[in-house]
């Protein structure tokens, strides 16, 4: 198998790969944290009385706002595999009319890469979209965890 690509293919893989380690960094750091708060002498000792909606909604903003990144990051990479389909499919059609004719080899590579940059995306875009579906039920589960850590004792 042929594994050259074009430049503007091996720069949006680059770009795809930077995304694909900021997700999965992002969501090992919330997911361990979250790990933490699971136990209950963690959350007692963050929350020694029962919280009030605004101070659960300051202790759960920063959180929120980086889980966030999951859907642009998804939304990113889907574009930029797009992109890499929109180059792939121009550059078989430029070396198709460079050449005068139409042949396989003339169409393969600009084919190739177009097919590679939309997997790479999807690769990336689908586990970025997972994790913002687990924080976001971790930071749920969380939160009630904490309310019925207090009902309980009150």
């Amino acid at each position: 198998m042929n594994w050259t690509f074009s430049i503007p293919a091996i720069l949006i893989f680059i770009l795809l790969l930077a995304f694909s380690v900021v997700s999965f960094i992002y969501f090992i750091r919330l997911f361990l944290g979250f790990r933490k708060l699971e136990k209950k002498e963690t959350r007692l000792a963050v929350f020694s009385k029962i919280p009030s909606e605004e101070e659960l909604d300051l202790f759960f903003s920063p959180l929120e706002r980086v889980t966030e990144w999951f859907p642009t990051i998804a939304s990113l990479a889907m574009l930029l595999g797009l992109l890499g389909t929109v180059i792939g499919i121009n550059t078989a059609f430029g070396e198709m009319e460079s050449q005068g004719k139409v042949s396989l080899e003339v169409l393969a590579g600009g084919i190739k890469d177009a097919l590679n940059t939309t997997i790479v995306g999807l690769l990336v875009a689908i586990p970025s979209l997972f994790f913002h579906r687990v924080i976001e039920n971790k930071i749920r589960y969380i939160s009630e965890l904490i309310i019925k850590d207090h009902s309980k004792s009150e």
